[in-house]
């Protein structure tokens, strides 16, 4: 996909980095207690605090890594979880679509697949992105842009 440059690169805010390191660190608070239980009394207050605390800025740092990248040639998650390339010829739609409590981008595919697009995003609270509605703006001038406008029999 691409000569080794995107023409659009989205990544989560930082706002967005942010709330998922807060969520890593409140889903391991449980763990680092029931860890700090089985030691010793002088080690347990920093079981407590440094595992939440490496469990949120992991979240930080993982949170800005995925992301969506536009060229010419296409689109392309970079979530390494996520496999997904899509060419401008095998877009159909790009629309805006609620999963759970976020606004995603998803891009309809000529084989019924449907991309979701780890980025832009729009939500609640941390997750809000400010200019998620440009950014989704933008994707879709991309597409109609290179889009192949021939009539396909």
């Amino acid at each position: 996909m691409g000569d080794g440059y995107a023409t659009v690169s989205f990544r989560p805010t930082w706002r967005q980095a942010i709330g998922h390191g807060l969520r890593a660190g409140v889903v391991c608070a449980p763990v680092a207690l029931l860890v700090a239980f089985v030691m010793p009394a002088e080690v347990r207050a920093a079981v407590l605090v440094v595992l939440p605390l490496a469990a949120g800025l992991a979240g930080i740092v993982a949170g800005r890594r995925g992301g969506t990248e536009i060229d010419e040639y296409g689109i392309r998650r970079t979530v390494p979880a996520l496999p997904g390339v899509a060419s401008w010829r095998q877009v159909v739609d790009i629309r805006p679509e609620r999963r759970r409590r976020r606004t995603v981008v998803a891009v309809y595919l000529d084989t019924g697949e449907t991309l979701r697009l780890p980025a832009p995003y729009d939500g609640l609270w941390l997750a809000r992105d400010p200019f998620f509605e440009r950014r989704l703006f933008m994707l879709v001038h991309l597409w109609e842009t290179h889009r192949d406008w021939s009539v396909h029999s």
